[in-house]
């Protein structure tokens, strides 16, 4: 495969996702110089290097690359940075958004839209943070024909959309939302995954902010349940949810499991 640079490449790219879905960021900055390095004209010399020529492929490894560098300015912090090459990634892809786009380039062009949604986020500016995600969701409905309003990445920006509507306290519409999202965990997944566990940790969030402490408690022992036994406990899923957990008890005067939780949280803390 290393003989066959796109193909190389495809592979890197694919991995990505990944490595920031189960929250492996020490290995970011080597993948992308890897990628990087495969798409340089002196990796693969010659007129039939396919990154020397401009078309839909090419310019989606060049706006794959601009997106993943944006992610490791979002680690130091740097979030103009980070706004500047999600801008500047979807500016390479755009042109290519058209009736015939393939699946590659059209799920592309959604996720750098949902990623600049998220950008926009961090530095608080919910409207153009809608915006973004409302392209990106229209994106998936405009080429469903290909598969895209049942992929992996659609869970990733329904839960986006479940973020922000409980952020502007539209709980009735978050919860419809996170049901389309689990429906789909569940059918192409199963109960004891990653995804599964974050719904349930987001179905608690939910049910707390809306005060039912034991429609709470349900979801998110369910979601602690879940995730330990997926990520186990060093890890920022966990985290959460022993926070939310602590929330629970403290609020409704149970200061026993309060504890425990807090300690729980503060031993994977460390």
């Amino acid at each position: 495969m290393i003989d066959i640079p796109e193909d190389y490449l495809l592979f890197l790219q694919d991995m990505f996702p990944y490595l920031e879905k189960y929250l492996v960021t020490d290995y970011l900055p080597k993948l992308v110089e890897r990628i990087e390095y495969v798409m340089k004209p002196d990796a693969n010399a010659g007129q039939d290097n396919p990154y020397h020529q401009l078309n839909a492929h090419s310019c989606c490894d060049r706006a794959l690359l601009l997106d993943y560098k944006a992610e490791l300015f979002l680690i130091k912090n740097d979030y103009k940075n980070a706004l500047k090459k999600r801008l500047k990634a979807v500016s390479v892809l755009e042109p290519y958004h058209t009736e015939d786009a393939d699946q590659r380039t059209a799920n592309l062009l959604s996720n750098l839209y949902n990623n600049l949604s998220n950008t926009y986020l961090l530095i608080k500016k919910p409207k153009e943070a809608a915006k973004m995600l409302h392209t990106a969701l229209t994106i998936r409905q405009e080429y469903a024909h290909l598969g895209l309003a049942e992929s992996h990445d659609m869970l990733q920006q329904l839960m986006n959309l479940t973020n922000m509507l409980i952020l502007s306290k539209n709980a009735e519409m978050a919860k419809q939302v996170l049901s389309a999202y689990e429906s789909l965990v569940l059918e192409h997944e199963g109960t004891q995954t990653l995804d599964n566990g974050i719904c349930q940790m987001m179905y608690g969030a939910i049910a707390l902010s809306e005060g039912n402490a034991k429609e709470a408690e349900l979801h998110l022992l369910s979601a602690e349940n879940i995730i330990l036994e997926v990520m186990g406990t060093d890890n920022d899923y966990a985290k959460t949810v022993y926070l939310y957990l602590n929330n629970l008890y403290s609020r409704w005067q149970e200061p026993e499991q309060a504890l425990a939780y807090k300690n729980k949280y503060l031993k994977c803390s460390k």
